[in-house]
């Protein structure tokens, strides 16, 4: 086995145990003692709160869940920065997973196909906007986005500003959203309506 298919293979198996483990935990519970805890410890939890995010985005976990936690657990102003930065560190760990796992074998694929290559020069050209675009438009999988932009030529520094950037009103939105919740149950369960 080559190195490369070693890796990939670590790679997938440590984001189905992070899937798994998010799944079966008892997550909830937690995040309502980190609730009582924010108090106390100002900044402990909210950068507890953001390496969460973070790997909870890699491991594919919805990312409306974890925006609207943040607007129950800090509200709008601080949950905004907290929650854009959880996601934007999530998506980018997810990026340079895809990058690892796939960018090599999309090469390999493309091989002398002119249209896959031409595609694929294309994305580079217009990445920041591509990027942008995609996640502004938040009726596509954002989770999936994160992976398969991997595959691109696309840069990391460019990822990481248009991700950020056009992840920004949809950050507003659900961490609005989360301030309206009552509780963590009311979020799970998608009870949460504006007034």
């Amino acid at each position: 086995m080559t190195r490369a298919t070693i890796n990939r293979v670590l790679v997938i198996a440590g984001i189905a145990g992070f899937a798994i483990l998010l799944r079966t935990l008892p997550v909830t519970e937690w995040l309502e003692q980190l609730a009582r805890l924010n108090e106390q410890y100002p900044v402990a939890v909210p950068v507890a709160y953001i390496a969460a995010v973070t790997v909870a985005t890699v491991a594919l976990f919805p990312g409306w869940i974890s925006m609207m936690l943040g607007g129950l657990l800090f509200g709008l102003l601080p949950g905004m920065p907290y929650a854009l930065l959880g996601i934007t560190a999530g998506a980018f760990g997810a990026f340079l997973a895809g990058r690892v796992l796939g960018r090599s074998w999309v090469e390999k694929r493309m091989g002398d196909s002119l249209k896959l290559q031409a595609l694929d020069e294309a994305v580079d050209a217009q990445s920041f906007y591509i990027v942008f675009l995609t996640r502004f438009a938040i009726v596509l999988p954002f989770n999936v986005l994160n992976y398969a932009f991997g595959l691109t030529r696309v840069t990391a520094a460019t990822y990481v500003a248009a991700t950020a950037l056009g992840m920004l009103p949809a950050v507003l939105l659900y961490v609005y959203h989360g301030t309206l919740a009552d509780d963590f149950g009311a979020i799970l369960a998608g009870d949460v309506r504006p007034a």
